[in-house]
């Protein structure tokens, strides 16, 4: 598999649920209930969180937003 070179995800940045992210949760984290009202780090493997969308993402992300707020 080839190494990104843009975020695959750049409007919401939700690392944590990427192929390509990591998260570290505080010392002391072993459940669900631990973790449940923390902070935690999140980012990409690859160094891509930064990365900034064009604005044709952004208009695609706010037309499917739309689309889901007229179905829903």
């Amino acid at each position: 598999m080839a190494k990104p070179t843009r975020c695959i995800d750049p409007v919401v940045k939700c690392c944590q649920y990427c192929g390509y992210g990591y998260t570290i949760y505080p010392e002391g984290c072993e459940t669900y209930d631990d973790i449940y009202n923390c902070t935690f780090e999140s980012g990409c493997i690859y160094g891509l969180e930064n990365t900034e969308p064009t604005q044709e993402e952004i208009n695609e992300f706010e037309k499917r937003m739309k689309g889901l707020a007229n179905n829903g």
